[in-house]
């Protein structure tokens, strides 16, 4: 018996798992800021990018309103006008341009906040608050 030999199958097991890890390390340079493999993977539908587009019946397309769901809670938003979201100790983070307000301004922060139920149907999303309902569609690099 030559010296070594009982190791081939430790090297192909280090091999294998240095390969697993080559993996992961491109997958985590690839993947978009804050998001992990398992988030990839298990997260739930809601999460995303979404444009309003009606808030109780009324058009507020050319708003802008947007809101990123992140684990089935809404983590950052956009009033058209200036960007918020949480930071990594929870608090809120938000730009500070000076914007007119617009009348469907207030009930928009309505839906920003819980409790509030989200239902997908492939790139629409029904938000509903007590007593109002949103429609979203997914938001897609692809439009722009």
């Amino acid at each position: 018996m030559s010296r070594g030999q009982h190791h081939k199958r430790l090297a192909w097991v280090t091999a294998a798992g240095l390969g697993l890890a080559a993996v992961a390390g491109g997958l985590g340079i690839a993947m978009p800021p804050g998001e992990t493999l398992w988030h990839l993977i298990a997260a739930p539908q809601e999460d995303g990018l979404w444009e309003f587009k009606t808030i109780d019946g009324r058009d507020v397309s050319l708003v802008g309103y947007s809101i990123r769901v992140h684990w089935g809670e809404v983590s950052q938003w956009y009033n058209g006008c200036n960007y918020c979201g949480t930071s990594d100790d929870g608090g809120q983070i938000c730009t500070l341009q000076a914007c007119i307000e617009r009348p469907s301004d207030r009930l928009y922060y309505r839906f920003l906040h819980g409790p509030y139920t989200m239902e997908v149907e492939g790139d629409r999303m029904v938000l509903t608050v007590p007593g109002h309902r949103a429609v979203l569609q997914r938001f897609t690099e692809q439009k722009f």
